[in-house]
């Protein structure tokens, strides 16, 4: 028996759909790639021009929209006179966070290392019940201050007269009345600029138990599956003090699968419609497989419904646009073609 071989425009086609297929995988790998990239930034490196500076790499962990947080992770390096041997502290160092849930200022003591710092963040300007194009907002804020160090004082000042024994110069005349006063003379700019200032430096009038300000550098990275992550450095943001606003939403492989979702639950449900009008109007022998086929389809649904990755309990946009509608026309279509079954005269 000869094997009939395949024909040429058998061949093309088989062709076109891989070439198809594989174009569709590659724009698909692309917008993953893309999606990465946008997770990591770098916020702030102002605090990089400071050779003294501690540099801060905050990670989004988790991020709970129906609770309406996210906790982040923020993990430290020092630099400079910061730093002592093996990464640990040389100077003790105070963190500044707003935590929602537990503590908001941390203590690191010098001679230790920094220890990573967990921090749970309130989300706003955002419904949960807007999935899967619900968009919620987040801020972290970042402070760092260490103990200021005072300078040792000046020596007072010493005159070269007083230093060396002589006797002080006679009073001017008129000081006993026998005259008129004379002023004082007038330091030239030479003897001024040889004399010790007796102001002390902003440095030096510290005193203990102040802080000073810590120069910071913050990186950021958001890697969630699921999420879209954008974060930017705040307006009011400088060398010492980062903000970060974050912008939290359902990355685009989420929305085009939600809406992948209701557009078959939508075709499943318009199938079954018309398979119950053509047994109702066009007299077509009800088989008890469609029965089956029905109460399966409509327990399905629900499985197929909460397979869409991140979605909420039951209640959300996209159920109203599809779940709920499916549900209820799937049932009426079995219960139609229940009594229709039962009502129909038998056939002779």
């Amino acid at each position: 028996m000869a094997i009939s071989k395949p024909a040429t425009k058998d061949i093309l086609i088989g062709v076109g759909l891989l070439a198809a297929f594989v174009v569709a995988m590659l724009f698909v790998l692309n917008i993953y790639r893309q999606e990465g990239e946008k997770r990591s930034a770098a916020i702030s490196e102002e605090g990089e021009k400071d050779p003294d500076h501690i540099e801060a790499f905050v990670k989004l962990m988790t991020v709970d929209p129906v609770k309406g947080d996210a906790t982040a992770r923020v993990e430290f390096i020092p630099h400079g006179t910061f730093e002592k041997e093996e990464g640990t502290l040389a100077r003790n160092v105070k963190l500044y966070v707003n935590s929602a849930t537990g503590k908001q200022e941390h203590d690191f003591p010098k001679d230790k290392r920094m220890n990573p710092v967990e921090v749970v963040i309130n989300m706003y300007d955002g419904l949960v019940t807007d999935y899967p194009f619900d968009h919620h907002s987040a801020f972290l804020e970042l402070y760092l201050t260490t103990p200021a160090t005072a300078a040792p004082a000046a020596p007072p000042a010493s005159s070269s007269s007083q230093s060396s024994g002589e006797t002080p110069a006679a009073a001017p005349a008129g000081a006993s009345g026998e005259g008129p006063a004379l002023p004082a003379a007038t330091p030239t700019s030479a003897e001024a600029g040889a004399q010790p200032t007796a102001t002390p430096k902003k440095e030096e009038s510290a005193k203990p138990g102040e802080e000073e300000e810590v120069p910071i550098a913050v990186d950021f990275h958001g890697s969630i599956p699921g999420m879209k992550i954008e974060a930017a450095k705040s307006s009011d943001s400088d060398d010492d003090y980062v903000g970060i606003d974050m912008k939290i939403g359902r990355s685009a492989t989420v929305i085009f699968f939600s809406l992948f979702i209701t557009f078959l639950m939508w075709g499943a449900t318009i199938v079954v419609v018309l398979l119950v009008l053509s047994v109702i109007l066009r007299g077509r022998k009800i088989e008890v497989g469609m029965f089956s086929f029905l109460s399966a389809l409509l327990f399905a649904l629900v499985a197929v419904r909460n397979s869409q990755p991140g979605v909420p309990p039951i209640g959300v946009f996209s159920d109203f646009i599809s779940f709920f509608w499916a549900e209820v026309i799937l049932a009426l279509c079995l219960l139609t073609l229940v009594f229709t079954w039962l009502l129909r005269p038998a056939a002779k």
